[in-house]
């Protein structure tokens, strides 16, 4: 007899019977038990494939959606650059209209008092030569004690009125300097 009760022969029949047995559980197991599990493993495996393959498919459409938002965003900046810049250049065009026409109007309107003054002056002018015309004529049959005829009365006014005329030039000179 072996001390161990390994090598023990009248024994061996009970070990061949639990190697049968344990051989028959392992059939059982494998035929029986291991494809439910098998199959729940595979269930398992292809839910997890499709969960990570969705998971990735809608990471892929997040991405694209954020690449498209932001090609918007850049897109809208440079739309609303362009609105301003056209916005900015129509406000200097009008601001230069406006100055233009402020210019011709201010130009018109000293034209319009140049051309008043003209004749204003014209009217003047022939206001004082008729006054100091009669005053002339006056003062002449005074002095001559006589009547003039008429060329001498032209003549008279003429030469006064241009004597005159060069005193008030000088003056209006020498008045504006």
């Amino acid at each position: 007899m072996d001390p161990t009760g390994i090598f023990d022969l009248p024994n061996t029949s009970l070990i061949f019977w639990e190697v049968i047995t344990f051989a028959v559980l392992l059939g059982l197991l494998y035929w029986y038990v291991y494809p439910p599990i098998r199959d729940m493993i595979r269930q398992r495996q292809q839910t997890i494939e499709q969960s990570i393959d969705e998971a990735e498919k809608t990471r892929k459409e997040a991405r694209e959606l954020l690449q498209e938002y932001r090609q918007q965003i850049k897109d809208a900046r440079e739309e609303a650059r362009q609105i301003r810049e056209e916005a900015r250049q129509q406000g200097e065009t009008q601001r230069e209209r406006a100055k233009k026409e402020a210019r011709e109007e201010a130009d018109r309107i000293v034209a319009r008092a140049r051309d008043e003054i003209q004749r204003e002056r014209e009217s003047a002018v022939r206001e004082v030569r008729q006054e100091v015309a009669g005053m002339v004529i006056q003062a002449s049959e005074q002095v001559i004690g006589r009547s003039l005829d008429r060329d001498e009365h032209e003549s008279l006014i003429s030469r006064s009125l241009d004597e005159l005329e060069a005193e008030v030039a000088g003056a209006g000179s020498r008045g504006g300097r």
